[in-house]
């Protein structure tokens, strides 16, 4: 083909261009390629520019659309140019959204660039040690409906403990042989160490239950989500099971990550939503929402010199009523958090004509609550009198799924917050609570937050980043991962 990959190209012609290659070659291209694409583009050290050239998001479109499209029967086998072309088809496809009008507002195109790119460069400790955290150490202050640490450890393949260990496994393997873990490694004397603290069960159990499918159950994953979500004009955007399986399963048996960045946040609360609302139903969301209210209020709790109230219940008539769900309140500032777990559906993530509803039914109910939480407070009903009055209050929605430009161009249609209010993903109130263990967060928060300053407007994270050190720890990740056997060990690297 010609190699002009400055104009823009169908997304036919990138599956076709994609297609020609011999399939598992290509693949084993694509994660040799992986391995020199830095985990972030802000990675110190890292070489930015195979970042710009090959981006994972692209990596995982090419990996995609050789397994929907590709066949073992073709000959050709691609060099690690052909992969560089063909990631630069993808960055140049043609917008088509661009033409229709209910695609192609401003906050549109942003959002769904950032739910493009920004999920493959949330790594490290995080993400590690996250699942253990939320799922292993919640308090029991209120029975749950499905989950337990028997219920995920069926889930997931094995405790969590041991699940997290083995993506540690399942990570380094990829990274030192080409994208490859081949369960029949088990079986080498070199690995009897390893599977004194790993059981083989327990690693194949959790490959089998999260981390891998056949190129056949590939193709079915992404019918039926096609089927399910349709989105017309935004072929770049759709679902690729590569997400929620990150490993491809050879016909000789050996597993083949093509993209690395997708292995680490795999267990993580907001990837195992849709495993275990397939098991479990909405019984099992509504366990999230109990876990991600649980984790929040905890997390907030290791704040040094602050107290922390949970929600109250009060009569509103005749009808029980709940407050926000958390109250934090410093000397010279009242933090009302409102936890919301419901993830951001893949529409509105490829910000389709739906989104904008999306954004009002799950932010705008979160503003509503705090509104009305507000009022209670300010005219001082009895349930609310041990808030203070005397000190500003700021709103903060934390949610466990990110929720791109809903501090910017979502306001649009959203409603006009009683008081000065944040959106914030859980990983962004975990740097947040890190910091704050080493000077007071409501002086930030304040910066932040004062009429006029446009950093109000950012990603809370991007908003933090002046504020971070390096030396910054959060007590309940450390505390998590400091508990894995094989960190104990000192086998693991530092995440």
């Amino acid at each position: 083909m010609n190699d002009d990959t400055s104009r823009e190209y169908s997304y036919r012609e990138f599956s076709s261009f994609v297609r020609r290659f011999h399939q598992e070659s290509l693949l084993t291209a694509v994660a040799q390629r992986s391995l020199k694409v830095p985990l972030r583009l802000s990675d110190e050290g890292g070489d930015a520019q195979t970042f710009i050239a090959t981006p994972p998001w692209a990596l995982a479109a090419v990996a995609k659309a050789s397994i929907r499209y590709g066949n073992h029967h073709r000959r050709t086998l691609p060099r690690e140019r052909d992969v560089v072309i063909a990631c630069r088809m993808h960055e140049n496809l043609t917008p088509d959204e661009l033409g229709q009008p209910s695609l192609n507002s401003p906050f549109a195109i942003m959002a769904r660039t950032l739910y493009e790119q920004f999920p493959y460069q949330e790594h490290g400790l995080a993400e590690l040690a996250r699942p253990i955290a939320f799922f292993d150490d919640y308090t029991g202050r209120k029975a749950l409906e499905v989950v337990s640490r028997q219920a995920m450890t069926e889930l997931v393949g094995a405790p969590m403990i041991t699940a997290t260990e083995i993506v540690i496994l399942l990570a380094t393997s990829a990274e030192h042989n080409s994208g490859y873990f081949d369960p029949a490694w088990l079986n080498q004397p070199q690995f009897a160490e390893l599977l004194a603290v790993l059981p083989r069960e327990d690693i194949l159990a959790v490959i089998n239950s999260v981390f891998a499918q056949t190129m056949d159950d590939f193709h079915r994953e992404d019918e039926a989500a096609a089927a399910r979500t349709p989105l017309p004009h935004l072929d770049r955007y759709a679902f690729n099971p590569l997400t929620s399986r990150p490993f491809v399963r050879l016909s000789d048996g050996r597993l083949i990550a093509p993209v690395r960045h997708l292995i680490p946040r795999r267990l993580t609360p907001l990837e195992l939503y849709y495993v275990g609302l397939s098991r479990w139903r909405t019984a099992f969301t509504r366990d999230l929402g109990e876990l991600h209210e649980d984790y929040v209020g905890r997390q907030l709790a290791t704040l040094p010199g602050v107290t922390v109230h949970p929600e109250v219940v009060y009569r509103e008539g005749r009808q029980e009523a709940k407050s926000i769900d958390w109250f934090v309140v410093f000397d010279d500032l009242v933090l009302l958090i409102e936890a919301k777990a419901t993830r951001s559906p893949l529409a509105a993530r490829a910000a389709d004509a739906t989104v904008q509803l999306a954004y009002t039914k799950t932010l705008g109910e979160a503003f509503g609550q705090l509104e009305r939480t507000l009022g209670k407070i300010q005219s001082r009903a009895p349930q609310f009198a041990h808030i203070p009055v005397d000190r500003p209050i700021i709103g903060m929605v934390i949610t466990l799924d990110p929720w791109y430009v809903a501090n910017s161009l979502g306001r649009a249609f959203l409603p006009t917050p009683a008081l000065p209010t944040v959106v914030a993903p859980i990983r962004d109130i975990e740097q947040l609570v890190a910091i704050g263990q080493r000077r007071s967060i409501s002086g930030i928060l304040h910066e932040i937050m004062r009429a006029g300053d446009e950093r109000q407007t950012w990603e809370l994270g991007t908003a933090l980043q002046r504020f971070h050190e390096p030396a910054d720890r959060n007590v309940l990740l450390q505390q998590a991962f400091d508990r894995l056997p094989i960190r104990r060990g000192g086998r693991s690297r530092d995440a």
